[in-house]
């Protein structure tokens, strides 16, 4: 693949980035508390229901929207597509309903919603390797945005949790608005020969990358999951002290973004997520062994050694090794494994495993042997391969549909 000379780096394309992880700090974040205080949730049940609908429909909502992406004339369009339907869904929310009503909002919400980070990453990815451009700083912008919009916002939506659809939709309109500064990208498959999604998993080293991948953001899931309700329920454990430890794992994410191109080139995917697993092993046997909540604002500096490396490594990875046919379907393809079933097992297997190990700090323990467990069988094996850093870029040749 020609890359053109260097150009002036593209910061530009860090405003929708950042608009976007506004838009899920506020939602992801605060969307439970806006269920309680309309009284929408009335059991456990109900709001168990409500939580795992975003990842559930995500789970085949991605890849459906890597194919269209992939497949329309522009990918941009696709982009607009999601944004403009889940704002337009946002603002039913205040429509009093009830249970079944929210949850049919929440579905649609999901399916429109969720593909809308992969989507993006996949335009600006292609178009920052064709510039030679590293993609860190960009991300960067990501975690400023979530980073601040936690800092500033908890405090307004105290006692106000009727405001959080509105907050987000102004967020989504103003997503709208910055994706203009993207460049427009065609979806590669569109008049050619298609080529099938399978292809990834036979690209070298993927399956095993996507294993890894799988292992550390289930643990990831219980974490979003359960560190709330683990960190409250400990001495110190105020409101104000979790939005402190949200925004110092945040911050701690930029050290890696600042550097990530030059550390992916050197170390490569495998290697950089061997290290989160041995991060991510400490991370967790401090937070279910933590005596109070100061405990655990230590531990979020290790949350720049976690999350942010193995999905951004990753998307670089993909954007590097699949053929240009699946650059849409690649990143939704990291999204259902990183995000959905993620998600759906802290959800969903996260209550039975605090119950199997006596509540969430034996949960926490858990995943730290899981972490543990999956650093164990992936170090022998990608320190033993040269760097995945996608500098050999295996092009399988296409495949005609079935």
């Amino acid at each position: 693949m020609n890359r053109s000379a260097p150009t002036a780096y593209p910061w530009v394309y860090g405003l929708p980035v950042a608009v976007y992880y506004a838009a899920l700090g506020i939602f992801q974040g605060y969307n439970a508390k806006y269920y309680q205080a309309m009284g929408i949730a009335a059991d456990s049940t109900q709001m168990m229901l409500l939580m795992v609908s975003l990842p559930l429909i995500a789970l085949a909502a991605q890849p459906v929207w890597g194919m269209v992406g992939d497949r329309m004339k522009w990918r941009n369009t696709s982009l607009a597509i999601m944004i403009v339907v889940s704002g337009a869904l946002v603002a039913l929310l205040p429509a009093r309903g009830g249970f079944g009503w929210m949850m049919a909002l929440s579905c649609l919400f999901a399916a429109f919603f969720t593909p809308i980070q992969p989507m993006m990453d996949s335009i600006i990815l292609e178009d920052m390797h064709r510039q030679s451009a590293p993609f860190g700083p960009v991300r960067l912008m990501g975690s400023v945005g979530y980073a601040l919009t936690n800092l500033l916002l908890a405090s307004l939506f105290e006692g106000r949790f009727h405001l959080v659809p509105w907050a987000t939709l102004i967020a989504l309109a103003a997503l709208y608005a910055s994706v203009l500064v993207l460049p427009k990208l065609r979806g590669h498959q569109r008049g050619r020969v298609r080529v099938p999604v399978s292809t990834i998993l036979k690209l070298p080293h993927m399956k095993q990358l996507l294993l890894l991948v799988i292992a550390l953001q289930l643990a990831m899931g219980y974490f979003y999951s359960y560190f709330t309700l683990h960190f409250t329920a400990l001495p110190g454990g105020t409101s104000g002290n979790l939005g402190l430890s949200y925004f110092i794992s945040a911050v701690c994410e930029l050290p890696f973004l600042l550097f990530s191109h030059r550390l992916y080139r050197r170390f490569g995917v495998g290697r950089l997520m061997v290290m989160s697993a041995a991060l991510m092993t400490l991370r967790f046997l401090m937070t279910g062994l933590a005596p109070d909540a100061t405990w655990l604002i230590i531990s979020q500096v290790l949350h720049g050694g976690g999350f942010i490396v193995i999905t951004v490594a990753m998307a670089m990875y993909i954007n590097d090794t699949v053929p240009d046919e699946l650059k849409s379907g690649g990143q939704m393809l990291l999204a259902v494994v990183g995000y959905g079933l993620a998600r759906v097992f802290g959800t969903f297997g996260g209550g039975f495993i605090s119950r199997w190990t006596g509540g969430t700090a034996g949960g926490f323990l858990a995943m730290a042997g899981l972490c543990l467990v999956a650093f164990l069988l992936a170090a022998p094996y990608f320190l033993k391969i040269g760097p995945l850093d996608g500098v050999k870029r295996p092009q399988p040749e296409p495949q005609g549909d079935a």
